[in-house]
């Protein structure tokens, strides 16, 4: 853009001298109109978001959540009919819940949910009220939503789950002490921090010091910079500064991580010279011999370079490095990957797996000297927004994931877990581990807060016996559920055309297990082991629905209902899932559907198999497909064309009956333009080489991965 306004400055300067020349205007005038022109330019350089953001709806696609919610609010107090209130106050709180404003999303919710015909409202502004610690309303409201929303039973038991578990956690709080870094924190977000060669904190802020003039469209705070508060004798924090010149920049700087040595650092960066990208890298610098830091380099992990990449963590032994980052292969909106120190520079990023990563937010890495992961996600059981999870690394794979529950835990965001290396002598006898996380919980002095924690020993723990233990053995009869997932495995390795070899145990597979009862406390997450397999304990009396997914394969559910079962000592219920693999853009034949001669209705016998596809539909709502339809080359092209795509309509039309939307289904008819054989007009061929003309297709167009 800087290029393109240099070129229409230069092309009005230009004009400028010849109109003067032309019309005798003296010199002067020139400069005066130079002048006037370079007032113009540099305010169109200047005030570029102006020309971007016509209106609120192009701020909320430009992710100008904070521009966009007053934009809405002018829109909303200048509206009369109350229907369209209800859409601009719906649109309102969606602006808030984006930049993490969750009480100001809550009201904006609740004015609209009056008048809206939204029927999905309800369960947005239940999570605002399990945000802001409104329980008990959030548990209500979910339970409202279960009954009128039957097909989205299961996410609402979910959250009504969560939000009994985050009860129960604040009824028996943990033994740990949190207090406000108020010497720190700033009215804006200050979030990230690490212990800094045993002087104090570097931390992440966006408050007034911050480097530049212009505010981020996201949060409506400045763009973020690293800042240094050294710790004093007395325990407090010093005087807050703006950490190094030469890494702090205009555009958003943050979680930043040190080798052992702090001679090499790695931080966030989002944003650059180039307008068109504000994604965020992993950038990396040296101390050089003055003392300062080197220029940053930018870290290309992915050859993608639209990837978001940050919240780096170097280990202890300065071979890996950890981080968060929106890669295709990712299980969700952010995962956490690992890269090995090499020779040659940093392996390719390994994903953690699902143990660790979930279809929600999985980042802020942290490794501690025991080798345990402490990371922040809202994809496992937790309390609302983030939460902080440890796990630990059995080898083979992450395990013993667990919440850190209250007070670490609260009902907004929990994140960036940092803990100190070392304890000091005095404080052995009383503290077991201290450190520090950032959290938006309310009583804070700004957006995010930096708040220090530290865990008492069991010498300082009063009566911990004494708090009631929560009772999860299920009462009554007892069933072992037994979950094997396997996949199929085809003749040639990319062609599921080919036809099935056999079936083999898939690994890693994700088995999520929801008893769908209201009263039912079971919510499970496990990962099949080397065998495909998984078991858990079930309550009696009780419906659940199991659901098996991987990455790259569709989602499968099945509802087990143990009321249907006599009740013994022990019932054992197998389930068996058998996966198919996504294949992106590739035509699949669907077996099984046929259609009477020159006619495109579906006939009875084709309405099993198009079941099938539509439970799979439904079980993958994220999926787009194409359902094409071809024909042999038997009548005129013309004909034919006409012919398949009444027949791919017929088939999207009867999905439709089982309420699959219009707009994930895209009926192609190809006529006979893509025979598989030589079949074509004038070939003398058999009924059987015909019929291989005449199928219909299934292709997967949009799904699970993020680079299609």
């Amino acid at each position: 853009m800087f290029f393109s306004i240099f070129f229409i400055y230069s092309s009005l300067i230009i004009c400028s001298f010849a109109i003067a020349k032309i019309r005798s205007v003296k010199f002067k005038s020139i400069l005066h109109t130079i002048t006037l022109l370079s007032f113009f330019i540099l305010c169109l350089a200047s005030c570029r978001s102006w020309f971007e953001v016509l209106d609120a709806d192009t701020a909320f696609d430009n992710k100008e959540y904070s521009v966009a919610a007053d934009l809405f609010i002018r829109e909303y107090e200048q509206e009369g009919n109350d229907l369209t209130k209800s859409f601009l106050a719906e649109k309102i709180g969606d602006c808030y819940n984006r930049s993490n404003k969750t009480l100001l999303a809550e009201k904006w919710y609740a004015k609209a949910i009056i008048f809206t015909s939204n029927v999905k409202l309800p369960f947005k502004y239940g999570l605002m009220l399990k945000s802001n610690e409104k329980y008990t309303t959030a548990i209500e409201v979910f339970k409202d939503y279960s009954f009128s929303n039957p097909l989205d039973r299961d996410i609402a038991k979910k959250q009504i789950n969560s939000c009994k578990l985050a009860l129960e956690w604040k009824d028996t709080p943990l033994p740990i002490e949190i207090s406000n870094l108020t010497d720190i924190n700033s009215v804006a977000s200050d979030y990230g921090s690490v212990w800094y060669q045993g002087k104090g904190l570097i931390f992440t802020s966006s408050r007034k010091d911050a480097t530049g003039e212009d505010l981020y469209g996201w949060t409506g705070e400045k763009h973020s910079d690293l800042f240094f508060a050294e710790k004093l004798e007395n325990g407090r924090y010093g005087p807050v500064s703006a950490y190094s010149d030469s890494l702090n920049t205009e555009f958003n700087e943050g979680t930043i991580t040190f080798t052992p040595d702090y001679k090499n650092v790695y931080f966030t960066r989002c944003g650059s010279n180039d307008l068109l990208d504000n994604f965020c890298n992993i950038y990396f610098s040296f101390k050089k011999k003055d003392g300062d830091w080197a220029e940053p380099v930018l870290i290309r992990f992915f050859e993608n370079d639209s990837i978001n990449v940050g919240q780096p963590f170097i280990t202890p032994n300065g071979s890996s490095l950890y981080f968060s980052a929106d890669a295709p292969d990712s299980y969700g909106d952010k995962d956490i990957y690992v890269s090995e120190k090499v020779p040659e520079g940093w392996t390719y990023p390994k994903n953690l797996g699902p143990e660790i990563n979930t279809s929600g937010y999985d980042g802020f890495p942290f490794i501690h000297t025991d080798g345990k992961l402490y990371f922040a996600s809202n994809g496992h059981a937790g309390m609302g927004g983030l939460d902080i999870f440890v796990a630990e690394n059995t080898g083979k794979r992450w395990g013993n994931i667990e919440n850190l529950k209250y007070p670490i835990n609260s009902s907004a965001d929990d994140f960036a877990l940092y803990i100190e290396p070392y304890i000091l002598p005095e404080e052995l006898d009383k503290l077991d581990q201290k450190g520090y996380f950032s959290s938006t919980r309310k009583g804070g002095k700004g957006n995010d807060d930096i708040y220090q924690f530290a865990s008492l020993t069991q010498q300082e723990i009063v009566e911990i016996d004494s708090i009631p233990k929560i009772d999860s053995i299920p009462k009554g009869p007892v069933y072992i559920l037994n979950v094997e997932i396997l996949e199929k495995e085809y003749n040639s390795t990319d062609d599921p055309n080919s036809g099935l070899k056999r079936t083999i145990a898939l690994e890693n597979a994700i088995v999520e297990i929801l008893g769908l009862n209201l009263e039912s406390n079971i919510s499970a997450r496990l990962i099949t082991n080397e065998m495909g397999k998984c078991t858990l304990k079930l309550e009696a009396d009780s419906e659940y629905k199991i659901s098996a997914s991987n990455n790259s394969y569709f989602t499968q559910t099945k509802i087990v209902d143990t009321r249907l079962n006599e009740p013994k000592d022990s019932n054992i219920i197998n389930v068996q899932f058998l996966l198919d693999k996504i294949f992106r853009q590739k035509e699949i034949v669907i077996e099984n559907i046929y259609y009477d001669l020159d006619k495109a209705q579906i006939r009875e016998d084709a309405q099993p198999i198009l079941n099938e596809i539509a439970k799979l539909l439904d079980d993958n709502p994220e999926i787009i497909v194409e359902l094409g339809a071809h024909t042999d080359s038997r009548g005129s092209d013309k004909y034919n064309q006409k012919l398949s795509q009444e027949r791919a309509e017929s088939v999207v039309n009867y999905l439709l009956t089982k309420k699959i939307s219009s707009r994930r289904l895209i009926p192609v008819g190809y006529g006979e333009s893509k025979l598989v054989n030589n079949c074509v007009d004038g070939m003398n061929c058999s009924e059987e080489e015909h019929q291989q003309n005449r199928r219909t297709t299934f292709k997967v167009l949009l799904g699970k991965f993020k680079d299609q």
